[in-house]
């Protein structure tokens, strides 16, 4: 984990220099530090004694370590003597290196068979007895060392010039057994010593026959600095620091507005009630680096969602085990339990959005990828031209779902404006290439804020007058910003496009505020006039267009009065010009006519024509509809 991530040694020197100054002037007393493994209690001790002005050695006596297999005489006597530890390690490679020598020489005499002289008999005598007797009281306990190890630990413990400080760490960690075996030794030098018992108080009080609470004088707690209620707001802080700072910190604002906030209040009470601490914290911490850096999902995720489920990872696996294997929390009664309210509280209420757990659970569980692309990508995505047009350009929903969620539900506003070019720029260079739904939804949420906008300014501090000219030209203001983009796009708009371009906007969602008042129904006319007009009508893409508008589109789903014309007119009136539009301007006719809209496609049917009024007129010695459907099944068998 880098340094920056982690939480800090934190400063408890006025603390520490109090309770220095306590242990200097008080009697000697027994003490217990009060906290959870992990808390820092070692670190304030260490703090202790660097602010005591060498008044005391402290002693620190490490029973817990697995490793541990001395007797507690030999533990004490080598804490406050470590260099005891050496020379015991001297004195056993000492002996062990004798004993191989000697050994070695006399397999050496005996091989080559030679005699030994009365100096050398006497030195092998004196080594082997020496070896002998070591070994036969060590075996058989004729000297105990432990008692006499005791009587110096107490008389170095109770010395009164540069008096010790016994720290016992990790009591609560230590067996039973050793345990009672320090209570019988520090029952007799309570009162004449100062000892500091370190752990878990409540641990030990749980145990029968707790004998501690006979010899401690005074509980310590930890400093409120160590506390869990200000290692939460560390963390907080540790975390917002670094992602603030990680990679463009000053797009921060522009980029990372929404992929790097996120509320913590939730997670912080969770963490203050189970008593976490540094040591929880810095793990927590490595974890939210390692997923949000080191698996590259910062941006990708929703922060508070992912924090959570890193927590749960860490300290209920229970509850992320459900997660992983239903995507829901399996609960265990009736009632939820505290952690069961925070988890369907942030990571199912309300997550409808496109990288929410709900909708992509997969990318927030521990060591899986977020394969979707991030917040700052998209957003950039939506500001370049060529990276947009690729996109518009897919007919596949599936390969463009997630830009769409992305530009339904996260973009700015002000975006809108540049994607309507690109879209229109789109529509303007393809043949027969109807809109995806990005296009489609771009080019109506343009035309709604351009709406908006005007009702806005409709509804500010103006006359009367200017209220009643805003709103008359609103359609007219509209339709000057999208005739503004066609003719500035690469590509030529045609005029049948761009009446595709209006009537996709109408059809796929209703757009009401469109009034359709007279600067409209001129607009529309003209552009109608203008496109029949042409020599080669009829034989351009989107040419049918034309026909749609002047049939007023013939959608059950939109009712104006009044379009092109007061009164629609009928097919048999346009019949001739139906009939001169080439194949595929025919079918494209046909089928968005016949409440096909959506897509192109060569669907014409009898169910289509079946109950159609309007085609029930005689042309050319048979029923018009049967006219139609049968060159719709020639064209189609030709397209084959």
């Amino acid at each position: 984990m880098d340094q920056d991530w982690k939480i800090d040694k934190i400063n408890t020197t006025n603390v520490a220099k109090a309770f220095a100054k306590e242990l200097e002037e008080g009697q000697p007393k027994t003490f217990f530090l009060n906290g959870t493994w992990g808390s820092g209690k070692t670190e304030y001790l260490k703090e202790v004694e660097n602010v005591s002005n060498n008044n005391f050695k402290f002693v620190y006596l490490e029973l817990w370590k697995p490793k541990n297999k001395a007797s507690l005489a030999q533990n004490i006597f080598e804490a406050i003597h470590p260099r005891f530890y050496w020379l015991k390690i001297i004195l056993y490679i000492a002996l062990l290196f004798i004993t191989v020598v000697a050994s070695t020489y006399l397999s050496t005499i005996t091989i080559i068979q030679r005699q030994l002289s009365n100096h050398e008999k006497s030195w092998l005598v004196v080594v082997a007895c020496l070896i002998t007797t070591l070994i036969t009281y060590y075996q058989n306990k004729f000297f105990d060392m432990d008692r006499l190890l005791l009587w110096i630990d107490k008389r170095n413990l109770q010395r009164k010039k540069h008096p010790r400080i016994l720290i016992v760490d990790d009591f609560d960690r230590l067996h039973k057994d050793v345990q009672n075996e320090l209570y019988l030794f520090f029952n007799q030098l309570n009162g004449k010593t100062r000892i500091i018992f370190v752990g878990d108080f409540d641990k030990i009080s749980k145990n029968e026959d707790n004998y501690l609470s006979k010899i401690i004088d005074r509980q310590i707690g930890l400093p409120v600095q160590l506390q869990s209620e200000n290692i939460t707001k560390l963390i907080n802080t540790k975390i917002r620091n670094n992602l603030q700072n990680y990679k463009n910190p000053d797009k921060k604002s522009y980029l990372y507005k929404y992929t790097r906030d996120f509320e913590f209040n939730d997670i912080a009470e969770i963490f203050i009630n189970e008593r976490k601490n540094a040591r929880d914290a810095n793990k927590y911490l490595n974890y939210v680096q390692n997923q949000l850096i080191g698996r590259n999902k910062l941006d990708k995720v929703y922060l508070t969602q992912e924090l959570l489920i890193i927590y749960l990872y860490l300290f209920h696996r229970n509850y992320y085990n459900d997660l992983l294997n239903n995507h829901s929390v399996v609960q265990a009664g009736k009632s939820k339990t505290e952690i069961e309210n925070l988890i369907n509280r942030i990571l199912f209420t309300n997550n409808s959005l496109r990288i929410s757990f709900k909708k992509n659970p997969t990318s927030y569980f521990i060591d899986d990828l977020a394969t979707n692309h991030s917040m700052a990508e998209l957003i950039e995505t939506s500001k370049n031209k060529e990276e947009l047009k690729s996109i518009f350009y897919i007919k596949n929903k599936k390969d463009y779902l997630e830009f769409y969620y992305f530009i339904t539900k996260d973009v700015a506003k002000k975006d809108y404006s540049f994607m309507a070019e690109v879209a229109i720029e789109v529509v303007g260079s393809s043949e027969y290439e109807m809109p995806n739904d990005l296009i489609r939804f771009v080019l109506q949420k343009y035309a709604s804020q351009l709406y908006d906008g005007r009702k806005t300014k409709i509804n500010s501090q103006l006359s009367e007058q200017e209220k009643l000219k805003y709103k008359a030209s609103a359609d007219e203001y509209v339709i000057s910003k999208f005739e503004k983009i066609q003719k500035e796009a690469d590509h030529v708009v045609t005029n049948g496009k761009k009446l595709h371009i209006y009537r996709e906007l109408v059809d796929l969602f209703n757009l009401e505020q469109f009034s359709y008042d007279d600067y409209a129904q001129k607009y529309f006319k003209q552009i109608i006039i203008s496109s029949e007009k042409e020599k080669d009508f009829g034989r351009k893409p989107y040419d049918a267009e034309t026909l749609l508008y002047v049939l007023n589109f013939n959608y059950d789903h939109i009712n104006f009065s009044k379009f092109y014309t007061k009164i629609s007119p009928t097919v048999e009136s346009q019949v001739e010009i139906i009939e001169n539009l080439c194949d595929t301007e025919y079918l494209y006719f046909w089928n968005i006519y016949l409440m096909y809209p959506r897509e192109f496609l060569p669907v014409v049917s009898d169910g289509n024509l079946l109950y159609f009024d309007q085609l029930r007129f005689s042309y050319k010695g048979e029923t018009y509809a049967n006219h139609v459907l049968a060159r719709c099944r020639t064209i189609r068998l030709a397209m084959r």
